[in-house]
């Protein structure tokens, strides 16, 4: 999901635009209550086990972010929220002989596994630990909860290990939302967010639920399940499982979980349960699916269910399995497989390790083989290989802090963790090769030699590996996918490829392209490759390699794994030359072209949001033909009546001229029938390309975001 409805950030809103009851009745988009909300919401109306829950929508973050605090309006509404989860529940909030404790989680449109905050067990004090000791019999259940809940509480709200966490559940819950909707600012929320093409203006909802105890007994634990291996992409339903635990404990990859075989052996009735559920979800949603669970005293509940983060070689084995079973057409099983996969799997992953010794050995959590030298520093990671370095990730266990560093790597291997660690599911999508679990002192151990990372075996081998033949079922598979694409199987990569680089060619040379395009190129994307500014401002790539070289060398761009992104200086320079280019443009004709661009972005976030969700509850799978035509019938005549605005921006400042291309561009490409052209953001989509364009008018006409955001005109 894209930035298709990002909502205009509004200083006054009502209560009921910003916190909703989650009953399986909720009709808002995935955009306004987030992806975990809309779970929870759409599970509920399956008739699936999930606790009570209520959610602030984005709205509540944009008006969170306008005002810097809750406006009493909206908090008023989370009362009213509590209140309906103690009726649900049958428990008090913060009272009574049987407590109600709250999980506070985050929730954007897009997945971000990891990268914004969670409070669980919020509600607890002294009074409240020595009820749930007395109710259940179990004091320390109650210690072990209350233990938890002041540790995270510290961490993520304090930010502090010595603050003096509030013994009032409502302050407790104040600042727990406020630390959400903070969250979405973080390091490592920007930095995910920039290096997988998602707008920082989506923001983040803050899904508040009432709680069930993996903890509270020997018959209780949590767990992950995905319908299908996200390893290998081969059913059945592949999971993981701890007795006595919460969600963070498996997810973190602190501890490192138990087969999901275990539950089965020890409670059968609710592992059938599950498997049933998995179904379900798979069948009703046609992808693999990554499930949240706990069982607390031997009745399950879910508590997420999404679409899985998935290896290469998982995408491609799902994606041909899928259309064969008949959940998806060969169209959808090709839109599903990226050209960087294809050529992902058709790598070596495994290798001849004839005379070289094991140096670790761990579950394999992402396949592939690559070499490189150990570090143990994401930071150094990322300083090596920006050197140009072959470095290979090796951490006790991971956190989103560490995430720069793991986009540096070409591989990751933890000491702790299982294959639904935080290191393992961003390794799957980041498509690094990935070991976890292998043991106390494999970072010691492993620092500083030059290594092999065997991903699909979950070997680290001592030297370089040299990678033998690709195994024959996923030569299969491509094969299977080339033939839906009509071409030979060593060709399907080059089929999928976007054509960007192609149209580029007949552009104008690079020799034309203003440094001040470049760098407004650079600052609005955040991070560019040389193929991505050819794309997106005409000329040869090689070409443009030249010029990203050069303002590397003059310190105005820094290189990254992710592209060239700019320094403070490169920054100064950019605002110079806007400044420049500013003073000598016609003011009321840009505050005119601009007011005329605002009246259609309206418009087009409507359209997108169509493209994107059947219904305000319902995802398009794009199985509609008629449904997904009159929506880009929609765009095309909406692109129309805007080309007269384009060309009118190209005529106040020629370097505008260039989005109207790009535009056309999209169009030309959704009419070919290629419908990633709508709004997939990594590519110069209609979407992509109108985002940024907005992002030019709002500096040229030298406003700032939060100013827009206050006129209700920012996205």
């Amino acid at each position: 999901m894209t930035a298709g409805a990002e909502l205009d950030r509004r200083p006054d809103v009502s209560a009921e635009d910003t916190v909703v009851g989650l009953d399986g009745g909720c009709t808002l988009s995935r955009e306004r209550i987030g992806g975990k909300a809309w779970s929870v919401n759409h599970m509920r109306s399956l008739g699936l086990p999930v606790p009570p829950a209520f959610v602030l929508t984005t709205e509540a973050w944009a008006d969170f972010t306008a005002r810097g605090d809750i406006a009493d309006e909206i908090w008023r509404a989370v009362r009213d929220g509590i209140a309906a989860l103690e009726r649900g529940t049958g428990r008090g909030f913060g009272a009574g002989h049987r407590p109600l404790l709250v999980s506070v989680r985050s929730g954007a449109a897009v997945s971000m596994p990891g990268m914004m905050d969670t409070v669980l067990n919020l509600g607890i004090n002294p009074e409240v630990e020595q009820a749930l000791a007395a109710e259940t019999r179990n004091p320390a259940y109650a210690r072990d909860t209350h233990d938890r809940f002041v540790a995270q509480y510290r961490e993520t709200v304090l930010g502090d290990a010595a603050g003096e966490v509030p013994p009032d559940p409502w302050q407790q819950l104040r600042g727990a939302i406020t630390a959400v909707f903070r969250s979405w600012d973080s390091a490592r929320a920007k930095t995910y967010r920039r290096t997988r093409g998602v707008p920082d203006t989506l923001g983040t909802a803050v899904t508040v639920q009432a709680m069930v105890f993996g903890n509270l007994d020997d018959d209780s634990g949590t767990g992950v399940l995905f319908s299908r291996n996200p390893n290998t992409g081969d059913g059945p339903a592949f999971g993981e499982w701890l007795v006595g635990g919460q969600g963070e404990d498996v997810v973190s990859g602190r501890t490192t979980p138990r087969p999901l075989d275990e539950l089965a052996a020890a409670q059968p009735a609710v592992h059938r349960q599950l498997i049933a559920a998995a179904e379900l979800l798979e069948r009703d949603g046609r992808d693999i699916q990554d499930i949240e669970f706990t069982v607390e005293s031997g009745a399950l509940w879910l508590l997420q269910s999404r679409v899985a983060k998935r290896s290469a070689r998982a995408a491609v084995r799902a994606a041909v399995a899928m259309v064969q079973e008949g959940l998806i057409d060969t169209a959808t099983g090709l839109g599903r497989v990226t050209t960087d996969q294809v050529r992902a799997v058709l790598r070596p992953t495994s290798g001849d390790d004839t005379g070289h010794e094991a140096l670790a050995h761990g579950e394999s959590a992402c396949p592939g083989l690559v070499s490189g030298v150990v570090v143990t520093d994401p930071a150094e990671a990322e300083r090596r290989a920006e050197a140009g370095a072959d470095v290979i990730l090796v951490r006790r266990t991971t956190s989103p802090d560490d995430l720069h560093g793991m986009i540096a790597a070409r591989a990751v291997v933890t000491e702790l963790g299982g294959a639904t660690s935080h290191a393992a599911l961003v390794s799957r999508e980041l498509g690094r090769p990935c070991v976890v679990g292998c043991g106390d002192g494999v970072v010691a151990a492993l620092a500083g030699r030059t290594v092999t990372v065997d991903g699909g075996a979950g070997v680290v081998w001592d030297g370089e590996v040299v990678g033998t033949a690709v195994d024959a079922g996923t030569v299969e598979d491509i094969g299977t996918l080339a033939g839906w694409a009509g071409v030979a199987p060593d060709l399907l990569a080059d089929r999928l490829a976007d054509t960007e680089t192609k149209a580029a060619a007949a552009e104008p040379k690079t020799e034309q392209i203003s440094e001040l395009a470049l760098l407004r190129l650079i600052g609005v994307k955040g991070r560019v490759r040389a193929e991505a500014a050819a794309a997106s401002l005409g000329g040869a790539q090689d070409e443009l390699t030249a010029r990203l070289e050069d303002l590397a060398g003059r310190a105005l761009c820094v290189a990254t794994p992710a592209g060239v992104r700019l320094t403070p200086e490169g920054r100064t320079e950019l605002e110079n030359l806007l400044a420049q280019e500013r003073s000598a443009l016609d003011p009321v004709a840009l505050e005119a072209a601009y007011d005329d661009f605002c009246a259609f972005n309206a418009e087009l976030k409507t359209i997108v949001t169509q493209w994107q969700m059947r219904d305000p509850a319902t995802v398009n799978d794009h199985s509609d033909a008629e449904y997904d035509a009159g929506v880009l019938l929609r765009l095309t005549d909406l692109h129309e009546r805007v080309r007269p605005l384009g060309s009118w921006l190209g005529a106040i400042t020629p370097r505008l001229a260039r989005y109207l291309t790009r535009l056309d561009l999209a169009v030309q490409r959704i009419g070919e029938g290629d419908h990633a052209w709508v709004a997939r953001p990594i590519m110069d989509s209609y979407h992509t390309v109108w985002f940024e364009l907005h992002e030019d008018l709002i500096g040229l006409c030298g406003l700032t975001r939060s100013e827009e955001a206050e006129a209700g005109r920012a996205q």
